[in-house]
């Protein structure tokens, strides 16, 4: 098909809030979820997706984002949030568009746009490296 696209990102670990001041200031994909911190087993347990985006600063949009304060309202007594992203040197116009197909496709809580509409050519997304099972290997969109 014309201008179908297959993309590749290598997910980076994940990430406590109280961390975030030392993301790198590098372009990229980014995820944020609720989750529990085990501090002994140094894990996480991520309970809901709750926001995808991209941006051309990583550093910057999480210690600026917009969206924190309702980021942090869906977070229990019990909980906190976590990050996880990929650092990616794509276009603007490519991380857009990997953005737009993770949101039709996953449609977290607190995204309101991408998410019933996918308004690119058919875009497929890879996911690699540590991912959580709420986001799958493998995305296409749109899904027919």
């Amino acid at each position: 098909m014309l201008n179908e696209r297959e993309y590749r990102l290598d997910i980076q670990g994940y990430y406590s809030d109280d961390v975030r001041s030392r993301f790198p200031h590098s372009p990229g994909i980014y995820f944020v979820y609720r989750g529990v911190l085990d501090s002994a087993a140094n894990t996480c347990t991520l309970r809901q997706l709750l926001y995808i985006g991209q941006t051309e600063d990583l550093h910057q949009r999480h210690n600026e984002h917009s969206m924190r304060d309702e980021f942090l309202e869906t977070v229990g007594s019990d909980e906190m949030l976590f990050y996880t992203f990929s650092i990616t040197d794509l276009p603007d116009e490519d991380r857009m568009r990997i953005e737009a197909a993770l949101i039709y496709e996953l449609k977290p809580a607190l995204n309101s746009q991408n998410c019933y509409t996918f308004n690119y050519p058919p875009t497929r997304v890879v996911v690699e490296g540590n991912r959580h099972a709420f986001v799958p290997a493998s995305i296409d969109a749109p899904s027919y």
